[in-house]
């Protein structure tokens, strides 16, 4: 055969079939903008600095949208409707000093799923570069009906970072903030399988702003811990210039840093807002995050919210929880921080397992719960008696701004049925627990008796 059909006839097998195979970012752009395409990528690293020529980026500048107050701002958009796109292999690479050149006064989102009924498979983007964040995130889903397969991000850079949320998380805060979160949904009926956020930024991993019918599944989510302690010894940096002051009081009333706690310098593994609809979460793990799953509804949502399988492991607290959740077949520790925030709202159906053993860092509580008609049972394996005897607190918030150092004060509690079936864990109520009912393996005692008979109890 001639040499030159068989080039060609190599080219042609090695096509999907019904599609096409890119091997640039500026390819699959053009690919990718077009409806009702099959495109697999070559294998292999890709820079976003070569796409971002000054032709693309004047693109980018004509396409914002000026009207908004904080118009989204875009590297790379997946336009096209129904597209199968396999990028198992590919690596994008994300050059933080890439955002100066962007449009400023905008939301960065550096890929963004616009189109309906995508289905990726297979991506992996990694940050390079100085520590500095775009003050967005690195991956939004926001068409309808998009799904992200075995998808894997690296995020890198943002400021501060080092401290997790002391110096301020969006207001009021002691210097401006320069976030870089992971993955935000806002397209109803997405799904997420078996993707990873790793983060070394201050921002969240996985969040859904807005949308319905968000399905999260076999997704992992990790951050950093970084003690309070050495946060203090270090000599140069913002909270060295600032004296080490916090945006937060701690139970001594004072705005420091205070010594003692493990801090995540990441925001939460998987948070949900207010505005989201029906969210299910399962199978997913949270590590060394702030908040593993910070999750709620409206109190007057019709739509409930399911957690079913998931595992918080050494976050500054496991489960912080609102109106409208399920939570079943899931876990978490105590190891830095609470097991539990239940901090208020209406209508919740929780049951948790305390896992893991005790650590060496302040923890005040297993658990605070506040709100109004919710169920919560707390267990944990059978002779499993490892974790520290700290108490279940009914009747009682989360601290300010969850923030584990400043002080823990009474909430109302209104129709609360409590399970604690933990051994020798005491269940501590406040006058603002009413008729509640408390079934507990250990003594239940009321902050007013404990004020009263402050011995051993």
């Amino acid at each position: 055969m001639n040499p030159l059909l068989l080039v060609f006839a190599s080219l042609i097998f090695a096509l999907p079939v019904g599609g096409v195979e890119v091997a640039s970012l500026k390819a699959l752009a053009e690919v990718v903008a077009k409806d009702d395409g099959a495109v697999t990528m070559k294998p292999g690293v890709y820079r976003m600095a070569d796409y971002l020529t000054e032709e693309v980026l004047q693109q980018i500048r004509e396409g914002v949208d000026r009207k908004q107050s904080r118009p989204v701002v875009p590297m790379f958009v997946f336009r096209g409707n129904r597209n199968r796109i396999d990028l198992r292999g590919v690596t994008i690479e994300i050059d933080t000093s890439l955002y100066k050149k962007l449009p400023g006064g905008g939301y960065t989102r550096c890929l963004i799923v616009a189109g309906q009924g995508i289905a990726i498979e297979g991506l992996e983007i990694r940050n390079t570069g100085p520590d500095q964040g775009s003050g967005g995130n690195i991956l939004s889903i926001q068409g309808h009906g998009n799904t992200l397969s075995d998808v894997t991000l690296h995020v890198y850079g943002s400021f501060p970072h080092g401290y997790g949320d002391l110096l301020g998380k969006g207001g009021p805060n002691l210097v401006g903030l320069r976030k870089q979160s992971g993955i935000q949904v806002v397209g109803d009926q997405s799904v997420l399988r078996r993707c990873k956020v790793f983060s070394r930024a201050f921002g969240h991993c996985f969040y859904i702003q807005v949308g319905d019918g968000i399905r999260l599944e076999d997704c992992h989510a990790e951050g950093a811990m970084r003690p309070t302690s050495e946060m203090l010894a270090d000599t140069s940096g913002p909270a060295f210039e600032l004296g080490f002051k916090s945006v937060y009081p701690n139970r001594d009333g004072r705005h420091v840093i205070t010594p003692g706690y493990m801090k995540s310098l990441s925001e939460d593994g998987f948070r949900t807002y207010s505005d989201a609809g029906s969210v299910t979460l399962v199978n997913c793990t949270a590590v060394n995050t702030r908040a593993g799953f910070e999750i709620g509804a409206k109190e007057d949502s019709p739509k409930k919210t399911t957690i079913d399988g998931c595992v918080a492991k050494g976050c500054e607290r496991a489960f912080l929880l609102g109106s409208h959740v399920i939570v079943r077949r899931s876990r978490g520790d105590a190891k830095y921080g609470p097991l539990l925030y239940l901090r208020g709202g209406r209508e919740s159906d929780i049951e948790l397992e305390l896992a893991g053993d005790r650590s060496d860092f302040a923890v005040h509580a297993i658990a605070t719960i506040a709100g109004s008609g919710h169920r919560v049972k707390l267990t944990c394996k059978p002779n499993q008696t490892g974790f520290a005897k700290l108490p279940v607190m009914l009747g009682f918030g989360m601290p300010d701004h969850a923030e584990m150092s400043s002080p823990i004060r009474p909430a109302a509690a209104m129709g609360i049925e409590l399970v604690s079936e933990l051994p020798g864990v005491p269940v501590l109520t406040s006058s603002e627990a009413k008729e509640c009912r408390i079934q507990a393996a250990g003594k239940t005692v009321s902050d007013e008796e404990l004020r009263k008979s402050p011995g051993r109890w």
